[in-house]
């Protein structure tokens, strides 16, 4: 990764907290869906269907989700009809902190650029096929900071390379891989080769350990296709 020599900040009034309110709407957990799956669905189809709403996960819950809007917007039910269309709790109006308010509008602002620009832990890359490119990216790294009635938007160019792993980067004995590509019931076992073996997961490029390498999805998740799990996604990150 090379980063950009010089970052460049960008100041902007803050509304009048005022005229704004914060409301909590709370997810009630289904049967078919992991909730934190069902919170981040809920919140992305707000926020792409209204463009007067900023909201966010709450980060301190599975189930709830913090929007913050112009009072008169509320006060035109469009948020209580979003609501009861999706079974969501709506809670009482409250008055908006300068936390939430930030908070909202990063997640938003991500939300809403991608698939341009997605999320790669700390940082933004250009493209939605970012993830079969094996070259250059172009990323930026974006900071939101709040106070004294301005917001300030701090943005870093930079140049990544995310190269897509293949089979033959877990030094596999070659019989093994031949196998693999024949027999679709096979599984690879990557620490085979004498270590664990890491990887970063998307999109907070956390730290993970590969398990084993299978074509079939494990049976005891909710997805029973390859489709199911890409349809999953794309509600995700587009």
């Amino acid at each position: 990764m090379n980063g950009g020599k010089h970052r460049s900040l960008f100041f902007l009034g803050l509304p009048d907290l005022k005229k704004l309110v914060c409301v909590t709407l709370r997810l009630r957990e289904e049967e078919d869906e992991e909730l934190r799956s069902q919170q981040m669905k809920s919140c992305r189809e707000l926020l792409l269907m209204f463009s007067d709403v900023l909201a966010c996960p709450a980060p301190d819950s599975f189930s709830d989700i913090t929007t913050v809007m112009a009072i008169q917007f509320y006060q035109r039910g469009f948020l209580q009809a979003f609501a009861q269309r999706n079974k969501l709790q709506l809670g009482s109006p409250q008055l908006v902190f300068p936390g939430d308010l930030q908070c909202s509008l990063s997640y938003s602002l991500v939300t809403r650029l991608a698939p341009r620009w997605n999320k790669a832990g700390l940082y933004l890359v250009a493209g939605k096929d970012f993830l079969s490119d094996r070259g250059r990216l172009s990323a930026v790294s974006l900071e939101l900071s709040s106070s004294q009635g301005h917001l300030c938007l701090s943005l870093q160019a930079h140049i990544l390379r995310l190269p897509p792993p293949t089979l033959q980067d877990f030094d596999l004995v070659p019989s093994v891989l031949q196998r693999f590509c024949c027999d679709p019931e096979s599984i690879l076992n990557p620490s085979s080769t004498g270590g664990t073996v890491w990887c970063h997961v998307l999109p907070s490029m956390r730290k993970g350990q590969i398990i084993n390498i299978s074509r079939q999805l494990p049976r005891d998740r909710p997805f029973r296709t390859y489709v199911d799990l890409q349809n999953h996604w794309t509600r995700l990150v587009q």
